[in-house]
């Protein structure tokens, strides 16, 4: 028992030794290479030293470690260490990283100031230890440090760059409305607007007066007008006061682009409402949203929809629902046919082939026809057709009747264009010469119809004459004469002149035992 406890107490001595040694070996290492290299009279706790491995951070002093940033953490050691301090030591990352063993460099802060911020490197043992160095840090206040008031330093340059150099006008302005600070951009607006003399005592003028921004009591935003040089325009700005217990911070850009763009959609909105309310079509537009966006004066007309109804931007199905409830739509056969009707219709007006004409139960006739319109509106055009439609089924029956009255003459009439295309013919004519124009296009011509004339009768100088008659185009005069068919039938021939150059052809069968006081052909005066 006594040697197994002895052997035990043994291997408890031997390690902890061993670790004392580690531990004493690390710590002599690690003075060795992060001891400064000029230091001065710095004390080891308040020395700013980095020992790199490549770009990993194997050790550093607690002052060091506190000089590198967290972001970004996706970085490496070295990368954080080169974010931290190139802008103030230029060419630090070209100028160490690359030191071969034994070599030193150093860089100053500002190479014209001795006693500025510098920062020593030396590659040892492969590694690179980078000690930052304050001359004169024994005689400032243990209170600042001075990197850290170089720090402040640096940044109060660069935030000052940044307001005298940026193109909005910036100023603070106390509640009783003293300027105490403007940049650059403000100072320029002044010389422009009330002359360099304005300037010529401090403070500046406060050339918002009028909007009152010193009294604002929370962040605002607004778009104001000032008077320009000229005095008879404006310059329009857009400012934005961020409000503070005993000084207001603003900003202001101009709007002046902006507000002539307004005025100008405004006119053409204007004009347009114009356009549209003297304008016999309905006109509806509808949003990416299908919201009724604009309607004219006649949509109203037309659907027997309220104004206050419009006006209140329905959805395009609840506007059609309430056209259906008027019965100013085509009545479907039913809900599911009536879904359909409305899908048909927003679809074919996004792609522009909507097209309908809708007859309405009170006999008037619309035609609706959609349109795309840009980022994403449909618009929908209503058109009463009903006179036209009227005006077209009265000429159609007219059409219809002549038509009728031409069939029931013994007669056989043909009338041809001026160029010589058929125009019409009657019954008579089709069962004469056994040939129907509206299915054949063997006498759609005259050529073709005397080819078919000259074939079913005998050889005879009269259609030299006809020919003559209905191809000349100047000086014609009525003509008439006898022709017999192969069956020995005697026709009766007249050519006369119509309006717009067309020519009327008659034929009437003779009794062939009638007086025959008629000559084989005339002109007739």
């Amino acid at each position: 028992m006594f040697d197994f406890h002895t052997h035990i107490a043994s291997g408890l001595i031997a390690s902890v030794s061993a670790t004392l040694a580690v531990f004493g070996l690390y710590h002599r290492w690690r003075r060795k290479h992060l001891s400064t290299l000029d230091t001065g009279d710095t004390k080891p706790e308040d020395e700013i030293v980095f020992l790199f491995d490549n770009r990993t951070l194997v050790d550093a002093t607690l002052n060091a470690r506190a000089q590198i940033p967290a972001e970004p953490a996706s970085a490496d050691d070295w990368t954080r260490f080169v974010a931290a301090y190139s802008q103030r030591f230029e060419g630090l990352e070209a100028k160490f990283h690359n030191l071969d063993s034994g070599e030193h460099a150093e860089i100053y802060e500002d190479a014209d100031d001795p006693d500025s911020l510098r920062l020593q490197a030396r590659r040892v043992d492969g590694l690179l230890r980078i000690v930052l160095i304050d001359p004169v840090e024994h005689r400032r206040s243990d209170l600042i440090a001075h990197f850290s008031l170089a720090a402040m330093r640096a940044e109060l340059t660069t935030l000052r760059a940044i307001a005298e150099k940026s193109p909005v006008l910036t100023w603070k302005q106390r509640q009783d409305g003293t300027i105490v600070w403007a940049n650059s951009a403000y100072l320029d607006l002044i010389r422009s607007v009330a002359g360099e003399a304005a300037l010529f005592a401090w403070p500046p003028p406060d050339i918002f007066a009028e909007a009152h921004f010193a009294q604002a009591t929370s962040d605002l935003t607004r778009r104001v007008p000032i008077p320009a040089a000229s005095k008879s325009d404006k310059l329009w700005f857009d400012v934005v006061v961020l409000h503070g217990d005993a000084e207001n911070l603003c900003f202001a850009s101009p709007a002046d682009r902006v507000v002539r763009a307004e005025s100008a959609l405004n006119e053409f909105v204007q004009t347009l409402t114009k356009t549209f309310a003297h304008l016999t079509i309905g006109l509806a537009i509808f949003d990416r949203n299908r919201q009724l966006a604009l309607f004219n004066p006649a949509l109203i007309d037309l659907t027997g929809l309220p104004a206050e109804q419009l006006s209140g931007r329905p959805s395009l199905h609840s506007f059609l629902d309430a056209l259906r409830d008027r019965q100013r739509i085509p009545e479907p056969k039913d809900y599911k046919s009536w879904r359909l009707h409305i899908a048909q219709l927003e679809a074919g007006a996004e792609n522009g082939t909507y097209e309908e004409v809708w007859h309405l139960s009170s006999g008037e006739t619309y035609r609706v026809t959609g349109r795309p319109h840009p980022d994403g509106a449909v618009a929908y055009v209503f058109e009463d057709i009903s006179l036209e439609v009227s005006m077209t089924r009265s000429f159609r029956s007219e059409i219809e009747i002549s038509q009728s009255v031409l069939d029931n003459i013994d007669t056989a009439v043909a009338a041809f264009s001026r160029d010589g295309a058929l125009s019409l013919c009657n019954q008579s004519y089709t069962s004469l010469w056994t040939s129907d124009p509206e299915t054949s296009l063997a006498s759609a011509s005259f050529g073709q119809a005397l080819d078919l004339w000259q074939s079913r009768c005998r050889a005879d100088e009269a259609w030299d004459d006809i020919a003559n008659s209905v191809l000349n185009s100047t000086g014609r005069s009525p003509w008439a004469g006898k022709v017999v068919m192969q069956d020995g039938t005697v026709l009766l021939c007249r050519v006369r002149a119509l309006t717009a150059g067309g020519t009327l052809v008659s034929f009437d069968r003779l009794d062939q035992n009638r007086d025959q006081a008629l000559p084989s052909q005339r002109a007739i005066a």
